[in-house]
Parts: C-alpha cells; sequence; structure tokens
C-alpha cells in the first residue's frame, strides 16, 4: 500500500501558516492520484483549497502516538510533527524534556520546576535511559553507566542560544554527577566541582535582553572519576570570555554580575578599602542603564561566591586581592581624559584625578607612570624610540584595552585557580565525563567578530554530530545485520573550508592583521575577490561594501567588517603591562608575568582557556601579533574536537519558547529557528531517510497480529512476521527484516495502523450486526410474552372488578345491622361505667377520712429524719472541700520545689545524663500514667455505682412520702420539686467532672506518646548521620596512610565529627526542655485530676512495686572467671573472629551471656575497673565487626549480641554509658540489617512490581505503538538471567523475615523492620511509575494491583500487618486503582479524587498526564478532565510534593524484657568457640 493511500477523508494533514508555522487540518475527500487541489477544513472550521505545486502536504500521525517521548518514534517524521509533539508536551503535559533519537531536546519553561530533588537523582539513579521519562539526569545516568561499563571517556555537549537554559542544565548534570560519584568515599572533591559554579557565573556571566545569567563563555569541563566510579578531580577549559563587556554594555544589559556584587556589598567592613560606590556610579557598569535584576541580591550572591572561593581553598586575603583587582577596573573606567592641542591631538589626565589615584593604590602602581602612558606611546623609528602622544579618542581605547586585558588575564588566572583546586591529590583519573556548555548558533541584526567565532564554533559542532547520528545509524544497521545502502546526509565541510581553509576567512584576517596597515575595508575587498565567485556559501550584499553573508547550517548570516581587526589583534600597549609588572601587588605581578611581549599565552595554555591577545612593542615591531585571536580560538577549537571525537558523546539542545521570559509560552517561529539551528531536524532527516520506525519481532507480532489471514503456525514470531508482511505490503523496499527487529521505512507503521484500524472496524461491524440481530429476536419474544402477561392481567381485573360489586353489596346489609348493635351496646356500657365511678367515690371518701388521723405522725417524723440527712451531708462535703485545699496548698509547694530543682545546673546535668535514659523515664512515665488513669476509672466506677444505689434509696422513700401525705397535697410536691432539681443537678456536675478528667487523661497520654515518638525519631536519625560522618572519617584516615591527604581536610571531618556529637547531646537538651516546656499543661490537668478525685485514693491501697535487691558478692555463684591476659582472646573468638555459619549454629545469645557472666564475676571479685574496661572492649569489638559486616547473618547476631548485653543487671559501677553506647549499636545493628536486604531489593522492586506480568495474556494485542528504540550502550539483561518478579522479591522477604525468626527478634521489632522494607518498595515503585510513560496504563493498574495482593497476603500470613508494613502500600495501591479508573466525566473525577486521598495534587496530575491508552478501547485522559480534577483537588487539602523520599527511615523502638537468671553450670559452652581458658565460679 502506498503511503499516497493515507489521503483520505478524515485524514490529519499540515499546511503552512504564517503566524504558527504549521497549522492542523483535515481532508474533506479522498485524494485520487491526477487531482491538482486538495479540499482541507482547519482547526478553527474554515475551509481551504490547496493545489500540490510542491508536493502532498505532510499527513499526521495517529492519536496514538501524540505527546510521545522520542521524537523519532514518530510514524511520520517532519517538522510539523516535531513541532506539534513538542507543544503538547510542553503546553498540556508541563514536560520540558523530550528524546530526538539521541539528543535530548530542554525547552525552559521560565519557572521553578520540583523536578530536581535528590529524590529524583535516585529515582533516575541506576535506571536505563529507555525506562524513564526524558530528564537532563537520565542523560547523565546513560553516560556514567557508559563510563563505569565500557571504561569510556564521554562527554555531554549542551547548546542552544542565550537563555535557553544551558548554564541550567549543565550545573545539574555536575550535581547528578557529585550526588552520584561522591557516594563512595565521601569526600569534598564533589563539593569543590560544584563550587565552581557560582565563581564561574560571578566572573563569566551577565544579563543579556535574552537572558538574565547569560554565560558569556563557552566552558568544557571534565570531570574524573576513579576505579569505584567516584569523582576523583576536575579540570575546566574555556573559550572566547567576551572581553568587550568589561567596556560596553548595550541597552538593557549589565557588565559581569562581580561588579555588581561587590558594589553591592561596598559598605562591608572588609570592602570599604576599595572605596565602592553604587553601581551607578561607574561607567563601566552604567552604560545599559539596568543595574538591577528582578529576584536577585547582589550582596547575597558574593557570599555565595566568597563561601565557594572558600571550599576551593582560595585564602581570604587573596580573596581580598582579586576584589581589589575587580575594582581597579571599575575605577579605571571612571579615568577622565582630557584632549589638548591642536586638533585634539594630544590627550592628558589630570595630577588629582581621583579614580586614576584609586586604581594605582588598589594595583600597586605608580600614578604618576600610569597617567603618563595611557596618553602616550613609544614608537622605534629607524632604531630609535620614539614618545608618541596619543589623542583622547585613542587614549581612551587604550584605557579601555588595559581594562579589558586585565579582566582577561584574572579571568584565566581563576580558572587555573580552580583547575589547581579540582586536580585529583589521590590517583590519576581512570576516566572522565565531559561537559560542554557552549553558546549555540546566533544571528542579530548586526553581527561582528563574536558572532562570527560562535557559529564557527557552532559549525564545527554540528559537523561533528551529523557525523556521529550517521554513524549510530550505520551501527544499528551493521548489527542487525541489513543491506543498506549509503545515507545521504547534508554536510558542511564546505561552509567549514571556507571559514578555516587555505586562503580562508581566518587566514585572510591574521594576514591583515599582520599587514603595517591593515583595514576593515582591505580585507572585506580580499574576501570579495577570493571567494565571491568560488565558494557557494558566501556572497556579498547588494547595498554595503563592508559587510559579507554566510550560508550557516542553520542560517544565513550577514557580518558587518567593522571591528573584525581590532577584535582579532585584541591589542593592548606593552608600556602599562610593565608598569603592573613592577606592580606591589603579589597578584597582578603574577597576572602580568605570564607571557612575552610578542602574545599572551603558549599552546599550553590554550587547554585551559583562550589567551587574551597580543601586545604591541615599540622594541619589537617585527614580532606584533604572534597570536591573535582567531588563530588561538581556531587551535583551541581543534583541541576540544580532538577531545570530543575520542569521547563517546551525549547530546542535550536547550531550546528558548519565548522572547518575553514568559513561564510556559509556546512561540513555534521562534522553536522552529532553534530547532533548525541545533540540528534536531537534521537528526530527523537523517533518520527518516533510512528506517526509523524499529520494531521487536514480539511487540510487532502482539500489535499486528490481528492482520494475519491465517492462524499463527508452527513456526517462531519471525517466520509469521514475515510471512504476515509480505502480504500486507507488498513493496519490499519499504520494510526490512533484521536479527531482532523489523524496520519499516517513514509512514509505514501509519500504513499499518490504517490497515489494522480497518480490520478491526470491520469486526466490530460484524460483532455488532450479531448483537444486534441477538438483541432484536430477544426483544422480539420480550414483547409476545409482555402481551400475553397483559391481556391475563386485563382479564383479571375485570372478574375481580364484578366481585367487588357483589361484595360490597353484600357488606351495606352487614354494616347496617352491626352499626345499630353498637349504639344500642354504647348506652348500655355508658350506664354501667357511671354508677360504678359514684360508688368508687363515695368508698373512698370514707376511707381517706378514717385514715387521715394516724398518718400526720407518720410525716412528721419522716420529715424531721429527712431534714437530718441534708445537714450531715452538707457538713461533710465541706470537709471533702477543706481536704481539697489543704492538698492543693501542699501540692503547690511541692511543684515550687521542683522548679526550683529544675533550674539549677545539677538537675539539668541530671537530666541530660543520657537520651536513652530520658526515653525511658518518658515511657516509664506514660505507663505510669496508663496505670493510675485505669486506677482512677475504676474509682470513679465505684463511686457512680454508689450513687446511683443512694438515689435509688430516695427514689423509694420520695415515693412512699407521696403515697403517705394525700392530706397535705400542697406543701409535699414543692420540698419533691426542689430536690429533685438539686439531685439532677449533683448528678450533671459529677458526670461533667468525670468526662472532663477522663478526656484530659487521654489527650495528655497521646501528646506525650507523640512527642516520646518525634524524639525518638530525631534521635535516631542523628544517630545514623553520626555513623556515616564517622565512617567517612575513619575511610580518609585510611587513605591517608597511602596518599598525602591535606591536614586541614582531616581537621575538617573531626571538627564536623565533634559538632554532630555537641548536636546529639544538644537535642537531648532541646528534649528535656521541650518536656519541661511542652508538658505543663497536661501537669496541671493531672494534678486537677488528683485533686478532684482526691477523696477517691483512700478507698484504693497503694501499689508501689519495690525493686528487686541486688545480691552481695559473697552470695554470687555460677559465674565465669577471666584472666585479665585472657580477655583479648575472649573477645576474639566470641565477636571479632566469630564465623557467621558457627554464629548461627550457636544457641541464641550465648556470646552475650558468657562476656556477662565474665563481667559480672569481675564486679562481684571487687574489680569494677576491669569490669568496665572489658563491657568498653566488648562494645568497641561490636561496633568494629559492624563496620564491615560479612552478611546479613553476621549482622542479625551482632544486634543479638548487641542486646543482650544491653540488659545488665545492677553492677556496682555506672553503666548508664554502656546502656546508651549498647542502644546505639543495637540501632546502627538494625539499620545495617535493612540496608542489606534493601540493597538486595533495589534492583528488583521495579521490575517485579510494574513490569513483570505475571497474569497470563494480560498484555494481548492491546501493546503501545512504540518504536523500540532501546538508547546506544544502554545495559541489557544478561541472556539466561533470571527474570525478575514477585517470587525474588517475596524470596528476599522471606529470607530475612526466616532470619529474625531463627534469632528469635521480637514480633514488634519485625513488624517495624517490613514497615521499611515495605515504604522503600512503595517509595521506588511509585517514583518510577511517575516517571515513566510506558507504564502509565490500565494494564500496569492491574498488574501492580495484582503484585501488591501478593505481598498483602505475605504479610498477613505471617502476622506482619499490625506494625503499619500494610498501610504503607496505600499509595501505590491508590495509584494503580487510578489506573484502573474511568476518566471521562465529572462523576469519575469526583470518585478519582475521593479514592486517591493519600497521593498528592501533583502525583494525581502526573499520573493523569502521562496515562497512555494502549488499545483502541480506551481513550486518552482528556485536558479538560485533568482540569476538572485540579479544581477538586484545591478544595481539598493535598500535600504538594511529586515524588517519595526513599532515604526515609522510620524509627525504631526496641521492646525491653527482664533478661534470665544466668547460671555458668546451665550453660553449654561447645568447643568450637575455643574458650576452654574460662574458669567456673
Amino acid at each position: 500500500m502506498a503511503t499516497t493511500n493515507l489521503y483520505t477523508k478524515g485524514a490529519c494533514v499540515w499546511v503552512p501558516d504564517p503566524e504558527d508555522v504549521w497549522v492542523s487540518a483535515r481532508l474533506l475527500r479522498d485524494f485520487c492520484p491526477g487531482d491538482e487541489q486538495l479540499q482541507l477544513e482547519l482547526s478553527d472550521g474554515r475551509v481551504r483549497l490547496i493545489t500540490q505545486t510542491s508536493g502532498l502536504p505532510p499527513l499526521g500521525n495517529p492519536d496514538i502516538l501524540e505527546g510521545e517521548n522520542d521524537l523519532t518514534a514518530l510514524s511520520f517524521l517532519h517538522e510539523p510533527a516535531v513541532l506539534h509533539n513538542l507543544h503538547v508536551r510542553f503546553l498540556d503535559y508541563n514536560s520540558i524534556y523530550t528524546y530526538c533519537g539521541i539528543v535530548l531536546v530542554a525547552i525552559n519553561p521560565y519557572e521553578q520546576l520540583p523536578i530536581y530533588g535528590e529524590e529524583v537523582i535516585d529515582a533516575y539513579s541506576g535506571q536505563d535511559m529507555a525506562d524513564m521519562e526524558p530528564h537532563v539526569f537520565s542523560v547523565a545516568e546513560e553516560a556514567y553507566r557508559t563510563m563505569t561499563r565500557e571504561e569510556t571517556n564521554q562527554s555531554i555537549i549542551i547548546s542552544g542560544e542565550s537563555g535557553s537554559g544551558k548554564t541550567v542544565s549543565a550545573k545539574f548534570t555536575m550535581r547528578y554527577f557529585a550526588v552520584v560519584g561522591g557516594a563512595v568515599q565521601q569526600t569534598s572533591v564533589e563539593d569543590r566541582v560544584l563550587a565552581s559554579n557560582p565563581i564561574m557565573e560571578a566572573i563569566g556571566n551577565a544579563k543579556t535582553t535574552r537572558n538574565d545569567n547569560s554565560s558569556r563563555f563557552g566552558k568544557y569541563i571534565e570531570i574524573g572519576f576513579g576505579q569505584n566510579g567516584d569523582i576523583i578531580g576536575a579540570n575546566m577549559r574555556t573559550y572566547l570570555l567576551e572581553k568587550s563587556r568589561v567596556v560596553f554594555q548595550a541597552p538593557m544589559e549589565r557588565n559581569y554580575h562581580i561588579f555588581y556584587q561587590l558594589c553591592a556589598s561596598r559598605d562591608l567592613p572588609e570592602m570599604r578599602a576599595l572605596k565602592l560606590g553604587p553601581a551607578e556610579h561607574f561607567r563601566y557598569t552604567n552604560q545599559g542603564e539596568e543595574t538591577q535584576i528582578p529576584g536577585t541580591d547582589d550582596a547575597v550572591e558574593l557570599d555565595r561566591t566568597r563561601n565557594a572561593f572558600t571550599i576551593l581553598g582560595v585564602q581570604s586575603d587573596q580573596q581580598m586581592e582579586l576584589y581589589q583587582i575587580l575594582a581597579a577596573v571599575l575605577h579605571l573606567g571612571n579615568v577622565k581624559i582630557q584632549a589638548s592641542g591642536r586638533g585634539g591631538d594630544r590627550s592628558y589626565i589630570d595630577a588629582d584625578d581621583r579614580s586614576l589615584a584609586l586604581f594605582s593604590k588598589l594595583l600597586g602602581v605608580e600614578c604618576a607612570q600610569m597617567a603618563h602612558w595611557l596618553c602616550h606611546r613609544r614608537l622605534a623609528v629607524g632604531g630609535e624610540m620614539l614618545v608618541k602622544p596619543m589623542s583622547g579618542q585613542q587614549a581612551s581605547d587604550a584605557r579601555d584595552a588595559l581594562a579589558k586585558h586585565i579582566y582577561g588575564q584574572l579571568f584565566t588566572w581563576t580558572v587555573l585557580r580552580l583547575n589547581a583546586a579540582l586536580q585529583g591529590q589521590r590517583e590519576q583519573p581512570k576516566s572522565f565525563i565531559g561537559v560542554l556548555d557552549i553558546y549555540g548558533f546566533e544571528t542579530f541584526d548586526r553581527n561582528s567578530f563574536e558572532q562570527f567565532c560562535i557559529n564557527y564554533a557552532n559549525e564545527k559542532l554540528q559537523q561533528q554530530f551529523n557525523r556521529h547520528v550517521f554513524q549510530l545509524e550505520q551501527e544499528e544497521y551493521m548489527r542487525e545485520e541489513l543491506p543498506w545502502r549509503r545515507i545521504e546526509f547534508s554536510d558542511n565541510q564546505p561552509c567549514i573550508t571556507l571559514l578555516e581553509g587555505p586562503l580562508g576567512l581566518l587566514d585572510l584576517l591574521d594576514e591583515e592583521c599582520r599587514m603595517p596597515k591593515g583595514s576593515d575595508e582591505n580585507w572585506a575587498q580580499k574576501l570579495y575577490d577570493q571567494h565571491l565567485t568560488r565558494s557557494a556559501h558566501f556572497r556579498k550584499p547588494r547595498m554595503s561594501n563592508t559587510a559579507f553573508i554566510i550560508l550557516h547550517f542553520a542560517d544565513t548570516v550577514q557580518y558587518e567588517c567593522e571591528g573584525f581587526l581590532d577584535k582579532n589583534r585584541d591589542t593592548v600597549f606593552e608600556e602599562p603591562i610593565n608598569i603592573m609588572k613592577a606592580s606591589q601587588s603579589e597578584l597582578v605581578a603574577e597576572l602580568f608575568q605570564q607571557g612575552a611581549a610578542g602574545g599572551a599565552l603558549t599552546l599550553l595554555t590554550l587547554k585551559s582557556s583562550i589567551p587574551n591577545g597580543s601586545l604591541r612593542s615599540g622594541k619589537r615591531p617585527h614580532r606584533e601579533h604572534k597570536l591573535t585571536v582567531g588563530f588561538q580560538f581556531r587551535q583551541s577549537l581543534q583541541l576540544l574536537m580532538d577531545t570530543l571525537n575520542s569521547t563517546t558523546p551525549h547530546y542535550i539542545r536547550c531550546i528558548k519558547p519565548n522572547d518575553l521570559k514568559k513561564p510556559f509560552e509556546f512561540d513555534p517561529k521562534r522553536i522552529v529557528q532553534q530547532l533548525r539551528a541545533c540540528g534536531v531536524l537534521e537528526t530527523i532527516r537523517i533518520s527518516a531517510a533510512g528506517y526509523p520506525s524499529r520494531w521487536t519481532y514480539e511487540d510487532f507480532f502482539s500489535r499486528y497480529r490481528v492482520l494475519l489471514r491465517q492462524s499463527p503456525g508452527q513456526g517462531t514470531i519471525k517466520t509469521d512476521c514475515q510471512r504476515a508482511l509480505q502480504e500486507l505490503i507488498p513493496d519490499s523496499e519499504l520494510y526490512c527484516f533484521g536479527k531482532t527487529k523489523v524496520f519499516f521505512r517513514a509512514g509505514q507503521v501509519a500504513v499499518l495502523e490504517k490497515l489494522r484500524g480497518e480490520r478491526l472496524h470491520a469486526a466490530v461491524v460484524t460483532i455488532q450486526s450479531r448483537v444486534k440481530g441477538w438483541m432484536a429476536r430477544r426483544r422480539y419474544l420480550h414483547i409476545c410474552w409482555a402481551v400475553l402477561t397483559l391481556q391475563r392481567y386485563t382479564r383479571g381485573r375485570l372478574v375481580r372488578r364484578l366481585a367487588h360489586t357483589l361484595r360490597y353489596t353484600h357488606a351495606a346489609l352487614v354494616v347496617q345491622k352491626t352499626y345499630r348493635m353498637l349504639v344500642v351496646r354504647q348506652l348500655y356500657l355508658m350506664i354501667r361505667e357511671a354508677t360504678i365511678t359514684i360508688q368508687a367515690y363515695i368508698r373512698g371518701m370514707l376511707a381517706r377520712r378514717a385514715y387521715r388521723e394516724r398518718a400526720a405522725i407518720l410525716l412528721q417524723a419522716t420529715v424531721r429524719g429527712w431534714l437530718q440527712r441534708r445537714a450531715f451531708g452538707r457538713i461533710r462535703a465541706a470537709v471533702v472541700l477543706l481536704q481539697c485545699c489543704v492538698r492543693r496548698q501542699a501540692a503547690r509547694k511541692e511543684l515550687r520545689k521542683l522548679r526550683a530543682e529544675a533550674r539549677s545546673v545539677e538537675k539539668y546535668r541530671e537530666l541530660n545524663k543520657g537520651m536513652e535514659v530520658k526515653l525511658m523515664q518518658l515511657q516509664l512515665r506514660a505507663d505510669h500514667q496508663a496505670r493510675e488513669s485505669a486506677s482512677l476509672r475504676e474509682m470513679l466506677h465505684t463511686e457512680r455505682e454508689a450513687h446511683v444505689s443512694e438515689l435509688e434509696q430516695l427514689r423509694a422513700a420520695l415515693r412512699k412520702l407521696e403515697a403517705q401525705l394525700q392530706v397535705k397535697p400542697q406543701k409535699t410536691p414543692a420540698v419533691s420539686v426542689k430536690e429533685e432539681e438539686e439531685r439532677q443537678r449533683t448528678e450533671e456536675r459529677h458526670a461533667s467532672d468525670v468526662l472532663r478528667l477522663t478526656q484530659a487523661i487521654s489527650n495528655a497520654g497521646a501528646s506525650m506518646k507523640a512527642e516520646l515518638e518525634e524524639e525518638r525519631r530525631r534521635y535516631q536519625g542523628l544517630l545514623r548521620e553520626f555513623t556515616r560522618l564517622e565512617q567517612r572519617y575513619e575511610n580518609l584516615r585510611d587513605m591517608s596512610a597511602l596518599a598525602e591527604v591535606p591536614t586541614c581536610q582531616q581537621k575538617q571531618h573531626k571538627s564536623e565529627k565533634i559538632r554532630l556529637r555537641i548536636k546529639i547531646v544538644l537535642i537531648g537538651q532541646s528534649t528535656c526542655a521541650n518536656t519541661k516546656k511542652g508538658f505543663p499543661s497536661r501537669r496541671w490537668c493531672l494534678s486537677g485530676t488528683k485533686t478532684r478525685l482526691g477523696p477517691l485514693r483512700s478507698f484504693v491501697g497503694p501499689a508501689v512495686a519495690s525493686p528487686p535487691l541486688q545480691a552481695k558478692a559473697g552470695d554470687v555463684t555460677g559465674l565465669l572467671e577471666c584472666k585479665k591476659r585472657d580477655e583479648g582472646r575472649l573477645i576474639k573468638n566470641l565477636i571479632t573472629d566469630l564465623r557467621a555459619s558457627l554464629a548461627a549454629s550457636l544457641p541464641l545469645g550465648l556470646p552475650a551471656q558468657v562476656l556477662f557472666l565474665c563481667v559480672r564475676q569481675a564486679d562481684c571479685s571487687g574489680e569494677p575497673t576491669r569490669a568496665h574496661a572489658l563491657c568498653s572492649t566488648s562494645i568497641a569489638a561490636i561496633k568494629a565487626s559492624l563496620k564491615v559486616p560479612a552478611h546479613g547473618q553476621t549482622t542479625l547476631m551482632t544486634k543479638r549480641m548487641g542486646c543482650g548485653l544491653d540488659n545488665f543487671v545492677p553492677l556496682t559501677f555506672n553503666t548508664s554509658e554502656l546502656n546508651r553506647t549498647l542502644s546505639d549499636l543495637c540501632i546502627q545493628a538494625y539499620q545495617q540489617l535493612l540496608s542489606i536486604t534493601e540493597s538486595r531489593l533495589q534492583s528488583l522492586i521495579v521490575p517485579a512490581v510494574l513490569e513483570t506480568e505475571t497474569i497470563p495474556g494480560l498484555s494481548g494485542s492491546g501493546s503501545k505503538l512504540v518504536g523500540s528504540r532501546r538508547r546506544t550502550g544502554s545495559d541489557p539483561r544478561a541472556a539466561g538471567a533470571e527474570a525478575p518478579s514477585m517470587v525474588m522479591v517475596l524470596r528476599e522477604m522471606s529470607a530475612l523475615h526466616t532470619a529474625m525468626n531463627q534469632q528469635e527478634l521480637p514480633i514488634r521489632l519485625q513488624e517495624q523492620a517490613f514497615r521499611q522494607i515495605t515504604y522503600l518498595l512503595v517509595a521506588t515503585a511509585l517514583n518510577s511509575l511517575i516517571l515513566r510513560k510506558d507504564l502509565c496504563c490500565w494494564n500496569c493498574g492491574l498488574q501492580t494491583r495484582y503484585n501488591l495482593s501478593l505481598l498483602e497476603d505475605w504479610l498477613r500470613a505471617r502476622g506482619l500487618q499490625e506494625g503499619g508494613a500494610v498501610a504503607t502500600l496505600e499509595p501505590l495501591i491508590q495509584a494503580a486503582q487510578l489506573l484502573q479508573m474511568s476518566k471521562n466525566s465529572d462523576a469519575d473525577a469526583k470518585a478519582l479524587v475521593q479514592t486517591c486521598h493519600v497521593l498528592s495534587t501533583q502525583q494525581i496530575v502526573k499520573l493523569l498526564t502521562l496515562y497512555s491508552p494502549q488499545s483502541g478501547a480506551e481513550e486518552r485522559v482528556t485536558l479538560n478532565f485533568i482540569r476538572i480534577v485540579q479544581v477538586q483537588l484545591e478544595s481539598v487539602i493535598y500535600s504538594s510534593y511529586l515524588l517519595l523520599d526513599v532515604r526515609r527511615v522510620f524509627p525504631v523502638i526496641f521492646p525491653r524484657h527482664t533478661p534470665p537468671l544466668l547460671n555458668a553450670e546451665q550453660l553449654a559452652i561447645p568447643e568450637c568457640l575455643k574458650i576452654s581458658f574460662l574458669r567456673k565460679t
């Protein structure tokens, strides 16, 4: 099928547009060969007729490829497809990175994005480039992995226009290498590498109209790596510093940042000697009329620069010399040169010129000499030396040339100083990764020498890029054994030959510079004569004789010849330089001693920086212009190209989306211009010229098996694919079969997609017809059944109506008869009831008259008794209140006493003895309060029952009185109501008191537990940090024995270690302080509880547990005696040299029991010092064994021994410090055990949880339409290796669980361990899911949920679900549910928000943005639906983080238990321990 057959009705095409470059349109009718016009409907509804004079318009890609993260995976590779894909990813998905084959396209968002944190670095570390979403970290990881795997040098080439984000990309790349490459030895080399960025930005970056932080030089940083992949050094090369910016700035631009930073910090005490003022007062900083950058504080930036100098080892006095030179340059610009003489051919400087005096003072030179030689120059005429005065303009130019030369020399010195600080001191780098941050192609309204050199460098880089891309294509074809033809691509060698070839533009420029009377006009005429008729890339403008045009690969650029010679010469006279050489400042003299009078730098210096020009000398006129700027730049560029050609390059092309610096605004014209300039479209063209679409046979068969006319045969998938393609695409030139892939020409995948869509459409139509027929038959049968049913019900209704009429007539007679009977009966009952009522009243009146006389006496007795009981109750309440007041006063005295003790220094020392003691006390206090609250609840319950019984008695008495006091109805009700109200008020008051006290107790307990948990987490985090720094210090100490490490570095780590120790002590003090400050309210609440419930305590006896008594030394038996000389052997056999296999076979805790019995024996023998020393030695041995564990079993045994030794019984010496150290060792062993398991699981998590398909037939035929293009150098999985799966993950977790069970660790500790493991699993899997578009689909959600259900079942089967391990799975479960939910209507959005309540807003939006349907039955998530979800999320308080912190560590709580009584006779000590020298006592 030809591609022209795709031009059918409804097909999407692209047509040119003057505003949007390309706009989408749809065909209104089918295209037939021979048609001259196409009828199109644009996206805005307009209809347009276009003629195919220049060919058919480009076709649009299928919808399933919209937003693809790799441009080369598109079916149609052309400019509008690339532009549209970038537009969709940038604006709709907020994705600034996109792959284009081996190139990463980065669009500057002009906004800070949360995608560069350490959690993102962790997510990309160790991952394959093809598996992750495009990111600058992905390119850096690919370079790092290729370097470590293949042991070859790498380079990352970052280019783009000013303001496109090159500097930021380079900074993030270096930061990634610093984090990944600095994790092995934890040295400060990576800190120094990162510290070089602020310095180079300060002295090499400036504000331009396009960028607030534009790099005005190119740089290439080589980061050296050692054997283990850690950073051991770095080296920097710079190219073509824009020195003209020092003396001139265009409107709305600034000079280099360092000048404004110094002016902003002029009020600092150390800066006052520079005599600086505001930036507006200096000529070199006020020409652009823009001295401030919005959102930037220059004073703060200077602090960052000074800190960076300090990190790199530049002393403060040397920094001040550097600042003096920079300030001197500013003062030099304010020197006033006045013209004199006839016609202004002379000039002079006032002797009292303040700026010149400050310049001379800061540089340590003679003011009078400098004033003279700024206005005069020396000439050699006929062997004699003449001094010639200069005009005012010439003197000003000489002053500016001196300022540029001083700054250039200072820039070069700074680069050399940085390189010296970045050099590795331990070993030579085994390999390196170079980061090239260089200017992109530039074209302005007026282009000069700087743009000429920049575009020349870009021509060389583009040639290297084209050839590398072509080489990769060729290697791919050869690897797949394809019969390939040479791909023609636009080679820019003719343009490069025009620039650098013999008699090229640079040669003619250098030749003209050597002429005594050379001029720009003469050079332009030579160019016309030499190249106008000989080179197709050179043209002459029509209206100018001092300009020329070059047809570059990116664009046609017109250069103005004016100033080319002066900039190429970069001349500065020798006399001011000689004055500088005699400066009293060591740094100034060093700057100007680098080169001779004829040239500034040698070729050796070219490796580190661009030279700063030549010196014009009157003594040796024949050696003028020995090295021009053009020549030196060409030499340094050739060195750069040789370096790049010897490395494996990786490309990052930075794109500027608009010229207004507005966030997320897309200007198609500017984007297309930059895509053409940076070579992205050339990559597309080279790829499209061959076989751009590439599928593995498995993916192709899975996607297009519906097109097979026969069922799959017995052959392989490859043969089935070959047989199918021969039928589907008759032209064999449009596809090719490789070893593992099938290759297609451009557009053929769209043809297959159309065939697949037609086949599916026909199948759907067939299915619909069958289903509709079945539904029609079913509906007919249902109608027949309904008619019969309706008739039956109608006939029944008519019969029931007749029966009802007959029944109604008979009922009327019965009702009349019954009504007459009812009237007569009611009359009879009324007469009978009246007679009985009259009799009852008369009999009652007679009975009450007889009883009234006896009831009066009984009533008086009852009332008097009730009055006495009420008086007694009031007296008892007053006594209770008095007791409460007295006890409250005593409690307040006690509280004042405790506060006084708390303020004393001794009390603080006692409280700060140890963090672990404080935690134990807090735990005991919480337990005590819980027991006390329980006892108080029981007492309240007893008192309440007493009240209830008393109230029942009172109610009974009242009922009795009401029955007796019928004689006096006027007074009795009043007394009863009053008493009832009093009783109700009393009950309500008691109930409210009890409820309030109960709530206060529960709130106090919960708050105390929360604060205890927080303090425990902080303490364990500091302990882990201390352990890391201690290991880091010991590594440096070990390395100092092999190589000389600076003493200051060791001192720095020692001081850091001491600071961390102090921090741990301070956190303990802050804990105590927080306890004192945060608990008063709860203390008051609890004291109030005790005061109010004081009377209840008399009914409950105190329950105080007395501590066990310590046995006397003479009464202790069953111990083990160890001689002092054998203590070393004991420690070595039990701890240091204990093998893991032997430790596993020993009874649990045997080494700890033996050590304890030895310590106990030494303590009971009256040698507490030796016992303490033995404990300390044991602890040191345990600590040493933890540093280099053999495997997880050793860590478990060490942890078990630590827990055993921690349970000391009371000894004669103080063991609090030992207990704290042992507790810390337990935490370290726990963390090390988890780190071992986590390291084993790290490489299994993502493949097992997200990628492995354990549900049979889940993928089916709905695989996603992708190109299946793996990156060059990606690390394929070893052949024959077992694929990671949930079985392997559960196997590792089962191994950990079995090992912990074998050591009989408490279930509570196991729950905490597996909570940490499951959190790592969830965090790693969720972060990868968020960063991978290929996993955000319905199938992956179902598979992930299934895998998590296996993990849940595993946890529940082992009883580990109570410790929070299952709860940590919730974020990943909700993410899987999100992928499976419907995403169409508002109701779906509401359900999604309610379901995903654990996920953050950014995570939900990111998953919806990346969601990719993998079959025709699914639909993409529309932008409207995403906006609805965002609106609903705004009404809910959601967190704003994107990725989970995989480094988060939950605090661990070790349950305490009482150890059993030990006896040496009960221990079975095996001979293999070799401790027979111990003696039982």
